[in-house]
């Protein structure tokens, strides 16, 4: 079971990008980027964001990485999949409410 995703994550996912422009994200990526960096004793080539939303960290972290992108919504993710073609996504369904189960359709 899925829960009920606000609006903004379903039928209004399409006007994303015009509440939230990726090049808002670019400190942030940089600084994920910087800590990964800093703090892994080799060289990471893979990363996997859950919650990934629109993709917006991504567009900027796929410089770096092979990007794997999870996302309870679909819509959202085909937002993603716009800006970021060549990552995989994944919609992760969870059982609803205070569940840690979960489980990912492709």
């Amino acid at each position: 079971m899925n829960p009920e995703l606000p609006s903004l994550y379903k039928e209004m996912a399409f006007y994303w990008p015009l509440f939230s422009d990726p090049a808002d994200y670019a400190n942030e990526a940089a600084f994920i980027h910087k800590i990964f960096t800093e703090l892994s004793d080799k060289p990471m080539r893979k990363l996997l964001e859950l919650g990934s939303g629109g993709g917006n960290n991504a567009s900027h972290l796929k410089a770096h990485y092979q990007i794997s992108l999870m996302d309870v919504s679909e819509e959202m993710l085909a937002v993603s999949r716009k800006l970021n073609p060549n990552a995989n996504t994944s919609r992760v369904i969870c059982a609803w409410p205070g569940s840690s189960v979960c489980s990912t359709a492709y």
